[in-house]
């Protein structure tokens, strides 16, 4: 129960649960996990045949494709945040003018 608190502590911000966070946190979670299943698997590969006998070069660009989802998942996060914290900063400044 500990981990869904703490997935749930990040999906939630100010303004309550936000998808973007959600969203973020959980492509960040299965990229981590599929890292660790390839390595199992190249371990294994290794470990079975006595050399890697996959091909590294299409391995290199699967990563590079599952970790360029992680910032493309935070840009709409940074965004709407960046948006929200604006929006904030002239209410507060509008609402200091007028005492």
């Amino acid at each position: 129960m500990g981990l869904f608190k703490y997935l749930g502590s990040l999906v939630k911000n100010d303004t309550g649960n936000s998808s973007k966070s959600f969203a973020l946190v959980m492509q960040t979670l299965s990229s981590f996990f599929m890292t660790l299943l390839i390595g199992f698997i190249l371990a294994y590969d290794v470990y079975s045949n006595g050399y890697i006998k996959t091909d590294l070069e299409m391995l290199g660009v699967f990563m590079f494709c599952i970790y360029t989802g992680v910032p493309s998942s935070g840009i709409p996060k940074i965004f709407g945040e960046k948006n929200r914290s604006g929006k904030k900063y002239e209410e507060g400044n509008k609402t200091n003018e007028d005492s």
